[in-house]
């Protein structure tokens, strides 16, 4: 009978906007040596069972047996689970992250970790963006600024890097979690992707080089973020539950709204209007956020041997 200890398990567990989709589609699901569990599996009755279950109802056993049913129909004992929620809801203030941590560690004690961090300021921008594109209405100042009671916004602490690597590495050890900046990864994917595949003890017999460099998730302008900000309001989604029941659930209309302005308006019309499509954070805010993640980026460059200097990030220079 399969156990647990039978397979070889790496947990990917974001973050997101640093290319994880880009990873299921051309990396790991085309790697015929790896079995990927990724977003087929992700809303599944075990992964809301591991991300959203009571902590007084959620059962460990339940996920792992669940996950041992998909790895007992391959041959493959080399899995990896990648879904980015791992790392909690970011426009939920992630208030999931420790809680979903120590699941992972209760279902799966011996996984390996694999996360990618992103420079702040350009993160932040992205996950509002993609807040938005869920159906979101907060302007993106306000949207970083939403405190208790709101459930709604982005907690700043869920990107301070140092304090989420070292509750994984606590967990799981720091020789078991694989930290990479999403710049590097997007700057030479063929050479991250070899760094990566050897620390996982990764055989493979395709060429690196035919990985497809196809974008995922292309980012709106700004100004079109705007247009849906305004339509999210009348438009249903997990943010704007309008009606019964049965419109909690994104309606299908929501996909196709983001598909024409991701491939007709926004790049034939609303980025050749304006010049300037960028979405901008103040400059003050700026300087904040810079403060508030300057050490923790030094810890991570001197601890796990990043080049963040050389690649944007704000850094304290005393570390």
């Amino acid at each position: 009978m399969l156990t647990i200890d039978d397979i070889e398990l790496f947990i990917h567990v974001g973050y997101p906007k640093t290319a994880t989709t880009w990873m299921q589609t051309h990396v790991y699901k085309d790697e015929p040596s790896l079995l990927q569990i990724g977003n087929s599996y992700k809303l599944s009755d075990w992964g809301l069972h591991l991300v959203a279950a009571h902590d007084l109802d959620f059962d460990p056993e339940f996920v792992v047996q669940q996950v041992l049913k998909i790895v007992s129909q391959s041959n493959q004992r080399k899995v990896v689970i990648s879904w980015e929620h791992l790392l909690g809801d970011s426009a939920f203030n992630s208030d999931g992250l420790v809680r979903i941590a120590n699941r992972l560690k209760q279902c799966f004690p011996n996984a390996k970790v694999i996360f990618y961090i992103r420079e702040q300021l350009s993160l932040i921008k992205s996950l509002y963006a993609q807040y938005i594109q869920e159906g979101g209405t907060w302007k993106l100042e306000d949207f970083l600024s939403l405190d208790y009671p709101y459930r709604v916004g982005l907690n700043l602490v869920y990107l301070d890097y140092f304090k989420v690597a070292s509750l994984y590495c606590e967990l799981f050890g720091q020789s078991n979690v694989y930290i990479q900046t999403y710049e590097l990864l997007k700057q030479a994917p063929e050479n991250e992707i070899e760094r990566l595949f050897q620390w996982m003890q990764l055989d493979t017999d395709r060429p690196l080089s035919t990985i497809s460099s196809e974008h995922e998730n292309v980012s709106l302008s700004r100004q079109t973020l705007s247009l849906l900000r305004l339509l999210n309001y009348i438009i249903p989604s997990r943010f704007n539950s309008l009606g019964p029941k049965r419109f909690t659930r994104q309606p299908r209309s929501r996909f196709y709204i983001r598909k024409y302005l991701q491939e007709y308006i926004d790049p034939y019309i609303i980025r050749r209007i304006f010049t300037s499509s960028n979405l901008h954070i103040e400059s003050e805010r700026q300087r904040v956020i810079h403060a508030q993640f300057a050490k923790s980026n030094a810890l991570m460059q001197s601890h796990f041997n990043l080049s963040l200097a050389q690649q944007g990030y704000p850094l304290h220079k005393e570390i």
